[in-house]
């Protein structure tokens, strides 16, 4: 059962990520509407294993970016070392020079090695930031829709529950105005039989509605 989750899951990322295919998306992790969306409390484990994917993706084209300035500033001090230290071994010292050309010559090598690795590096990290940003996009909206589809089941429930409330305070409020309507025609009818004075001395005993009956 949880081979066939875990299928479907991938399936619907998949479908996700082709939907993204040709979407330019900005980087989530440097926009600021994503971290308002996405405070460090609302994010999922998901949303935290694909963001430092992300960040570390870019930190890595940064760095990547410097290292191939740092070898090309290496490698002028060694071509200036080669061209200091040409020797066709006949001078004094040319056997020290050419043993020097030769360590000279294996860094340049190892040097233009690293260069050429760090540049097809450089190459590819674009692509895969962007695939990791569509990944981060995906899992973030899978987030919000399960959110969305919880605060639509409540808020449908509340929808029903603000109905069935307001039909109730319309039947609370003319059951109120009925017993007004009743203590005031009650009310009256003491007053107009016995008096203001005697229907005080029933009053004193009771607590009972009569807002402005009296002056009425």
């Amino acid at each position: 059962m949880r081979g066939k989750k875990k299928k479907q899951g991938e399936n619907t990322d998949y479908t996700y990520m082709q939907a993204l295919r040709n979407k330019k998306v900005p980087l989530l992790v440097l926009d600021p509407d994503w971290h308002e969306l996405f405070p460090e409390h609302r994010k999922t484990d998901g949303i935290r294993r694909r963001e430092k994917r992300l960040s570390d993706l870019i930190k890595e084209q940064g760095q990547t970016s410097n290292d191939i300035k740092e070898y090309e500033k290496a490698k002028k001090v060694i071509m200036d070392n080669i061209v200091n230290n040409m020797t066709d071994g006949s001078e004094p010292g040319g056997f020290l020079k050419a043993r020097k050309q030769e360590k000279n010559q294996k860094l340049m090598a190892e040097l233009n090695d690293k260069i050429t690795e760090a540049e097809e590096n450089q190459k590819q990290i674009p692509a895969q930031i962007q695939s990791a940003n569509k990944e981060l996009l995906v899992e973030a909206m899978k987030v919000c829709y399960d959110e969305l589809t919880y605060n639509t089941r409540q808020i449908e429930a509340l929808e029903e529950w603000i109905r069935e409330t307001r039909n109730q305070l319309k039947d609370k409020i003319l059951e109120k105005q009925d017993m007004e309507m009743r203590n005031t025609q009650m009310y009256k009818y003491m007053h107009n039989l016995l008096g203001a004075k005697t229907v005080e001395i029933f009053d004193r005993d009771h607590h009972v509605w009569k807002e402005n009956i009296e002056n009425k």
